[in-house]
């Protein structure tokens, strides 16, 4: 039986995606519920399993770009496997004077080689043949001593000196094979001429490009700035965080504070925790908070649910897991729909001030900056004290600038007694 692969429907909002890698070459033999191919969309990625036994005719090349339903295999259940060249040696009758031939030399190696090759993934036999690497020396850490390419590159990245007491020979620099013939070289560059390259951009790419355009032609944004001292969250942080790790398995960090201070802000002005939809105005009940992440791919916003209900642990350790699944490019879609509010932090990569774009359809967005020691004054003193900007984008449709910046020095004051936020008061 000849069995469709297609690719699957993973969310309403979601219609295509790029195919960037087979697991399985074309013409093997896979068992139900391997993995059959990478699906990257404007949200997620994800690895789609086959959902019967057969061999595999691959339809569609990877790096193409699909949509939802679309032909991209076939599972031939029915197909014959291959002999072993061993069993087919016994069942063909053998003639009783032909000469023995030997095999050439070298051989037998470069036979043992390509076998273990053929054991590899696609984009793993990639690897191991640009860099010239013998499989039989690689650490393999897959399951069932599968070498993946994790176990390639952690070996590329070792010294050179150890990988020869390991008996393994540095890879040969590769030689540049000689132009054809009859190609003619290439022009000369004009003056002033340089080169440039072009590079397909990634689907979430796409996706977050026609995001922010459309948070920026679709809301009135206006953004409100602030500042806050980080004396008291810091000298808090500093006293409860040994204890909090020892306690929780996971590290006390600034977020949390964050996070608790906007759902406290959010409960007393809830305009900011809504959306236009239409000409209707909706208001949850709940305080969904995103809380954006920076992975290799973009930038996404993964879903802290029900924020109101959660202590700083919990905070902490759903952010944490979060965080893994965006870098590891493993969140499902249901990790980043809906949410009510969104913080960004671009204080981790030095960013002193910024106005942080909406996460359409919401209403607001907190943005948090670098902590920087800076003179104020205090009491009608002069004194040093970590200082940080916030920033508050809004949408003036919805949201009128008294309540905007009332919400911005309601995050201000909880901040900077972070004791309220512990009592909840």
């Amino acid at each position: 039986m000849r069995v469709q692969v297609k690719i699957p429907e993973v969310g309403e909002s979601i219609k295509e995606g790029t195919l960037i890698e087979w697991h399985v070459a074309d013409g093997a033999s896979v068992a139900s519920g391997d993995a059959l191919f990478e699906l990257e969309t404007d949200k997620v990625t994800l690895t789609v399993q086959a959902e019967a036994a057969g061999r595999l005719a691959i339809t569609v090349p990877a790096g193409s770009r699909v949509a939802v339903g679309d032909l991209v295999g076939t599972l031939d259940g029915e197909a014959a496997p291959v002999a072993a060249p061993a069993a087919v040696a016994e069942a063909a009758p053998r003639p009783a004077e032909v000469p023995p031939i030997s095999a050439p030399a070298g051989f037998p190696q470069a036979a043992a080689k390509l076998a273990d090759l053929d054991g590899l993934r696609p984009s793993v036999r990639r690897l191991v043949e640009e860099h010239a690497l013998d499989p039989g020396a690689l650490a393999a850490t897959g399951p069932g001593g599968l070498v993946t390419k994790d176990d390639v590159l952690a070996h590329l990245a070792r010294p050179a000196a150890a990988n020869r007491a390991e008996g393994t020979a540095p890879a040969p620099v590769p030689t540049p094979a000689p132009a054809p013939a009859a190609t003619p070289p290439a022009p000369p560059a004009e003056a002033g001429e340089r080169p440039v390259t072009r590079t397909r951009m990634t689907t979430l790419r796409q996706r977050i490009a026609e995001r922010l355009v459309l948070a920026q032609s679709t809301a009135a944004m206006l953004t409100t700035f602030n500042e806050l001292d980080m004396s008291g969250v810091m000298a808090l942080r500093d006293a409860l965080k040994d204890d909090f790790e020892k306690k929780h398995g996971v590290k006390l960090g600034f977020m949390s504070f964050f996070v608790k201070a906007a759902v406290d802000a959010l409960k007393r002005f809830p305009v900011v925790n809504a959306r236009i939809e239409g000409d209707e105005i909706v208001q949850p009940s709940y305080y969904d908070v995103g809380v954006a992440v920076s992975t290799d791919a973009g930038l996404v916003v993964p879903i802290l649910r029900d924020a109101d209900r959660r202590s700083f642990a919990d905070i902490e350790k759903e952010i944490a897991a979060l965080a893994r699944k965006a870098r590891d490019r493993k969140l499902a879609l249901a990790d980043l729909s809906g949410g009510t509010f969104s913080i960004t932090n671009g204080g981790i990569y030095g960013s002193l001030m910024s106005t942080p774009i909406l996460n359409p359809p919401q209403s607001g967005i907190l943005g948090m900056h670098g902590i920087k020691k800076r003179p104020v004054v205090v009491d009608d003193q002069i004194v040093i004290r970590p200082m940080m900007y916030v920033a508050l984008s809004y949408d003036h449709r919805l949201v009128d600038g008294r309540d905007a910046v009332s919400f911005l020095k309601r995050i201000v004051e909880c901040v900077e007694r972070p004791e309220r936020l512990l009592l909840d008061a």
